[in-house]
């Protein structure tokens, strides 16, 4: 917990060492965010916040972390929102086209695996989580579920959470041919609560009543706990800019969603704060 507050104190001392001194005054802006959709309900309220200073308007646009990291690198927009970390290969394109990417780490997030609310499992394990989207169990009744063939849903290439699914929970498999693919959160949410038989995942913070999160290795997704890394599939999220391209208002934006206003807004939206709040 300690560490988790000297990043976020740290990263906060790096953004006003490049802020200027002294008061100016600046005509209001208009700042660009796009990609994660997970991240996407968040920017909106920080956008929305009455205690948020300035006056700048704040475009905000999903379409997934890999696509607001694209949109980034070509200036397409001012900040990328993304619910994983780029890779090296991803930055060190990004500096072949002379942009230099910085990652604002601001909360942590559980990723759950979801069914229909008639489903009775309550739990699986990591490894019959990557059996079932490989292919290799194909009815729930081998789980002890109804004799119904599994319709597994899925992410598209573009989204942070669906990398992370398939780091953590794939491993060096493959998710089977002919799988849902659905390319935002929202979409998965809507396809497993029509559909008794399919399973998905999306982020703690966007579950809602129509679907049933799922334990995984016995642990219940619990963004109250003290450690978020006791569920087997977590992440950081991230807000990410180019360092080239930084500008007073960019600065002042990323300060307040990592200040303990940003923080509580990142609470109410499901999140686990960097920064513990009382």
């Amino acid at each position: 917990m300690f560490r988790l507050k000297a990043i976020l104190f740290g990263v906060l001392i790096s953004i006003m060492c490049w802020m200027p001194s002294g008061c100016t005054t600046q005509a209001p802006s208009e700042i660009s965010v796009a990609g994660s959709t997970t991240i996407l309900p968040f920017m909106l309220k920080v956008s929305e916040s009455d205690s948020r200073e300035g006056n700048d308007t704040i475009q905000i646009y999903g379409g997934g972390s890999s696509k607001g990291i694209r949109e980034l690198v070509d200036g397409k927009c001012n900040i990328a929102m993304s619910s994983t970390a780029i890779s090296d290969k991803t930055r060190s394109n990004a500096e072949s086209t002379n942009v230099l990417l910085k990652g604002f780490p601001f909360a942590s997030d559980l990723i759950v695996p979801i069914v229909h609310p008639s489903n009775p499992i309550n739990t699986l394990s990591l490894a019959q989580l990557r059996a079932i989207y490989e292919g290799n169990i194909k009815s729930w009744d081998t789980l002890g579920g109804p004799v119904e063939s599994i319709q597994v849903v899925t992410r598209g290439e573009s989204s942070g959470t669906e990398k992370v699914w398939k780091d953590v929970v794939m491993k060096s498999g493959n998710i089977q041919p002919g799988s849902v693919l659905q390319n935002s959160s929202s979409g998965i949410l809507a396809f497993v609560a029509e559909n008794p038989s399919a399973i998905g995942y999306v982020s703690y913070a966007l579950l809602n009543p129509e679907v049933k999160p799922l334990s995984v290795n016995g642990i219940a997704p619990d963004r109250g706990g003290a450690d978020p890394g006791k569920f087997p599939i977590s992440r950081r999220l991230y807000l990410y800019v180019d360092k080239k391209n930084f500008p007073q208002d960019i600065k002042s934006l990323i300060v307040f969603v990592l200040s303990g206003k940003g923080q509580k807004i990142a609470k109410e939206c499901g999140f686990i704060p960097l920064n513990p709040l009382n």
